[in-house]
């Protein structure tokens, strides 16, 4: 007891002896001068009183600044589920596939960063593994255009069938506006029951029919790759010839038009494409006469060179950025 009351004073004493050196210090060397000639004076546990205040005053002002800084720097991020923002999430399932050389995954990588995270199931197919992206590697080393999207579709549709409704599949370096799609399969009440597939349509030269641009991208149904899968596992079939060095638009139209799966147009309420099948720097360019071979090869033409199917296109969602 008597331990704890001479303690007790001591430490008051101590305290006021400080805090009348600390007010009447003129500057930090008399303060120092002061508190040194205190201790001088004092004794023993003076000095120790000291460290303690010092830690303590140590202590305190670590936990502020990394509580501050802290709070700064790890500000609470805002979640937003994503069927708030577009009320056809749950509604319109897709799922977004990506083929790319591993080479070269500077450009796919934005996707996965920026409107990929609008996809119901985002999927990158390629030829190795990448830590970021985790794509399904069909083949070791694969750099083919159509192996990597035939078996991906594949794969696509065993894996993901119970998840999506619809199937996308876009080149790297496009950028998709999924809402808009999404939009536009519900204003053309379009069902994935339906064996349907759209995109931008070209001509074929030959037979007159419509074929879907593969470089602006294609939106296959649920019954249309169920199809495809099914006429894939057909040994005796000779017409979904999947090899290397195939063309991707001619291959996969003549494969779904044998699987009984139809063309249907991509247009808007107004009669503007919504896949954008050439370069950013061709987009506000007036007419056709600019790119002779869209011209040629439209199977929507365009009658008057004046009116561009893509620069008044409300609701495009799809275009291919070249890089």
């Amino acid at each position: 007891m008597y331990v704890c009351i001479y303690v007790h004073t001591s430490l008051i004493n101590f305290l006021s002896t400080f805090m009348n050196s600390l007010f009447h210090a003129r500057s930090f060397r008399t303060l120092s001068v002061n508190l040194l000639t205190m201790i001088a004076r004092g004794r023993v546990y003076y000095a120790f009183y000291l460290v303690l205040i010092l830690i303590l005053l140590s202590v305190l002002s670590l936990y502020f600044a990394v509580n501050l800084c802290g709070s700064k720097a790890k500000a609470p991020t805002k979640i937003i589920y994503k069927a708030a923002v577009d009320l056809l999430y749950d509604d319109i399932r897709i799922l977004c596939m990506i083929p790319y050389n591993y080479n070269n995954p500077s450009t796919v990588q934005y996707v996965k960063r920026t409107w990929g995270k609008h996809c119901n199931v985002l999927l990158f197919v390629s030829g190795n593994i990448d830590n970021e992206l985790e794509p399904y590697v069909p083949e070791i080393n694969g750099t083919d255009n159509w192996t990597l999207v035939h078996r991906g579709l594949i794969h696509a549709f065993k894996v993901y069938k119970d998840e999506v409704d619809w199937f996308l599949k876009v080149e790297d370096s496009s950028f998709v506006v999924i809402e808009n799609l999404r939009h536009i399969i519900n204003s053309k009440k379009l069902l994935p029951t339906a064996p349907i597939y759209f995109g931008h349509e070209l001509e074929n030269t030959y037979t007159h029919k419509p074929f879907v641009f593969s470089k602006s991208g294609y939106v296959i149904s649920h019954e249309a790759l169920r199809r495809y899968v099914d006429l894939d596992r057909d040994p005796k079939t000779s017409h979904c010839q999947h090899l290397d060095g195939f063309t991707e638009e001619l291959e996969l139209s003549r494969c779904l038009r044998r699987a009984g799966v139809t063309t249907i147009d991509s247009l808007d309420d107004d009669g503007n494409e919504t896949f954008m099948p050439v370069h950013m720097n061709h987009h506000f360019l007036e007419g056709y006469d600019y790119i002779n071979w869209l011209k040629d090869l439209a199977y929507h033409k365009v009658d008057t060179v004046s009116k561009s199917p893509f620069v008044e296109a409300r609701l495009s969602f799809s275009c291919w950025i070249s890089t």
